[in-house]
């Protein structure tokens, strides 16, 4: 059998982003090398997602800590969000009158 060793392949074509854990053990090198390039590798043991190895500069944007500052429009879905429309109108808001509302009790 012949080789043609001219053909390049694209290593991406090769494996899916996922891995079981002996392929993991295996390719460990190629798995780091993925997800340094911004491509998570998610590892299954029989057939269930058990990690998914990410870079360490992707790690560390996932884990720095929320602030609201000039950046707040580009965090979609927070309570900032929400009120975006009414910042800076002039609209007041004042809590309602009257006691506090009985506790929820189980035996209803």
């Amino acid at each position: 059998m012949m080789t043609n060793m001219n053909r390049r392949v694209d290593p991406k074509s090769l494996h899916p982003a996922e891995w079981s854990v002996a392929e993991a053990k295996a390719r460990f090198s190629e798995v780091v090398a993925r997800a340094r390039a911004g491509q998570p590798q998610r590892v299954t043991r029989y057939g269930k997602d058990e990690v998914v190895v990410v870079s360490a500069q992707d790690w560390d944007r996932l884990n720095e800590p929320q602030t609201f500052g000039a950046d707040w429009k580009s965090r979609p879905g927070g309570l900032l969000e929400l009120f975006a429309p009414i910042i800076g109108s002039g609209v007041v808001f004042e809590r309602l009158g009257g006691d506090l509302r009985p506790a929820f009790d189980d035996d209803q």
